[in-house]
Formats: structure tokens, C-alpha cells, sequence
């Protein structure tokens, strides 16, 4: 399994089979000051929705670009 340095929790979010529907509902249930954030934030709502919409590949390819 690989790992980013600087953002270690991130693996979990590329390996995850949830979609971003699901991530969003249990976004709401365990930490609803962000996920009320991102409902005023369309702009990272959107970006994190696209994230959920690639392949774990991409994903890590976009995790990896973030470190760089």
C-alpha cells in the first residue's frame, strides 16, 4: 500500500469503494461542521465529488500531484 507523506489520511479516500454520495452522508454523521463547509462551498464540494468520480488510479495520481 502506498502512502503520502503529507497527506496520509488521503490513502483512505483513494482506496475507497464508497461513493461520494455515501461519503457525504456519513461526512454529515461524524463531522457535519465540515460537510456544512462544503454545502457553502460549491467550488470544493464539486472537486471533492469528481475526486469520488475516478478510479483509484487517478485518485492516487491526483493525492501524488497534491505532495508535489
Amino acid at each position: 500500500m502506498r502512502t503520502t507523506p503529507k497527506f496520509p489520511g488521503a490513502q483512505s479516500l483513494v482506496n475507497s469503494t464508497c461513493t461520494f454520495e455515501k461519503y457525504y452522508q456519513a461526512l454529515y454523521a461524524q463531522a457535519p461542521a465540515v460537510a456544512w463547509s462544503l454545502d457553502t462551498d460549491l467550488r470544493r464540494r464539486s472537486a471533492l465529488e469528481e475526486f469520488f468520480a475516478k478510479t483509484p488510479e487517478e485518485r492516487q495520481l491526483t493525492v501524488d500531484s497534491w505532495a508535489a
